[in-house]
C-alpha cells in the first residue's frame, strides 16, 4: 500500500480534480489511468528503443516517425504535431497548457483507440474514451503529478489502483467493491491456475484478480535460477516454461467481465500494461 509523499501527492490531485469539476470519483481514476497509461507507453517505447540500439533488431513501435493517419485530426493538429512521436508523454510534458490539452484531447486519447501491443484489441475497450479534463491548469497539474510517480519500481500502479479503489468505498459508489490485495493474492494460490486453463472473472472490475493470476503463473513457470532483476532492482520471472503454453495465454487463458464500461477500460489497461 502506498504511503508518505506518494499518498499525499495521489490524494493533492484526487482533490485537483474534484475542484476542477470532476466529481466521480470513478471518472477520476479512469481519468487519472489514461494518463498513467500515456506516461507508460513512452517508458515502453524508450525502453524498446534502448534496446534495439543494443541488438540491433527492429521492434515494432507505438508511435511511428509518419504523420497522424486521420486527416481531419492531422488538420487539427497541424501547427503541433509532425507525426506520432509528438503524441509521447516525453514530447507533450513540456509544452505549454494550452497546446498540452490540445494535443492531449485531439491527439493522443485518439491514439489510444489505434493502439495494439502484443497482439491486444485495446482499441475496442477506448472507443468510447474521452479527456474531461477541461481546464488547463488542472491537465497541466495532473501531468505534472504523474511525471513524478514512480510507475516502474516495483508494484507502484498496482498500490495505486487499490489505494483510488479503496477511494470508491469511501464514496459510498453502489456496487463497486474492492478485494484487498492479499486476499487476492492467497486466493489465487489456493486455486493453483494451470497454463492449460480457462480462467475467468465475472465481476473483474479493474482486473487484479487476472493480473495476479498471470503474476503467479510466470513465477510459477520459471525455471530456477532464470529470474532475474530489471533496471530498477525489481525480480522479474521470465517465465520460460509457458512457452508451450503461449498461444493459449496470448488469446484464451484469462477472460474478464463487467457491466460496467469505464471498468472495463480500466481494466484493460491495467491488463495490459502489466
Amino acid at each position: 500500500m502506498i504511503s508518505g509523499q506518494l499518498k499525499s501527492d495521489i490524494d493533492k490531485l484526487w482533490d485537483d480534480f474534484w475542484s476542477g469539476g470532476i466529481a466521480n470519483p470513478l471518472s477520476v481514476i479512469e481519468q487519472i489511468s489514461f494518463l498513467m497509461f500515456a506516461r507508460l507507453l513512452d517508458i515502453r517505447e524508450t525502453r524498446e528503443e534502448k534496446k534495439a540500439s543494443r541488438t540491433g533488431k527492429p521492434f515494432r513501435r507505438l508511435f511511428s516517425d509518419k504523420p497522424i493517419a486521420d486527416e481531419v485530426r492531422r488538420k487539427m493538429l497541424d501547427d503541433l504535431v509532425t507525426s506520432e512521436q509528438d503524441l509521447r508523454w516525453s514530447h507533450f510534458k513540456s509544452r505549454n497548457a494550452e497546446d498540452m490539452l490540445r494535443i492531449v484531447r485531439d491527439g493522443v486519447f485518439p491514439h489510444f483507440k489505434t493502439v495494439a501491443m502484443d497482439g491486444a484489441r485495446f482499441g475496442e475497450y477506448m472507443k468510447d474514451a474521452q479527456l474531461l479534463i477541461q481546464k488547463q491548469s488542472l491537465l497541466v497539474t495532473a501531468v505534472n503529478t504523474i511525471d513524478n510517480l514512480p510507475l516502474t519500481q516495483g508494484d507502484t500502479k498496482g498500490d495505486l489502483y487499490e489505494y483510488m479503489l479503496g477511494k470508491l468505498t469511501t464514496a459510498g459508489i453502489a456496487g463497486q467493491f474492492r478485494t484487498p490485495r492479499h486476499i487476492i493474492t492467497k486466493m489465487v494460490e489456493m486455486l493453483a491456475p494451470r497454463p492449460d486453463e480457462v480462467i475467468g472473472d465475472p465481476a473483474c472490475g479493474t482486473a487484479g484478480f487476472l493480473v495476479l493470476t498471470m503474476h503467479y503463473l510466470q513465477q510459477a513457470y520459471t525455471t530456477p535460477g532464470m529470474e532475474y532483476p530489471d533496471e530498477d532492482g525489481n525480480l522479474v520471472y521470465p517465465g520460460d516454461r509457458l512457452e508451450p503454453y503461449r498461444e493459449h495465454i496470448q488469446s484464451g487463458l484469462l477472460h474478464g467481465f463487467d457491466f460496467d464500461a469505464t471498468m472495463l477500460r480500466i481494466a484493460a489497461m491495467n491488463l495490459l500494461l502489466h
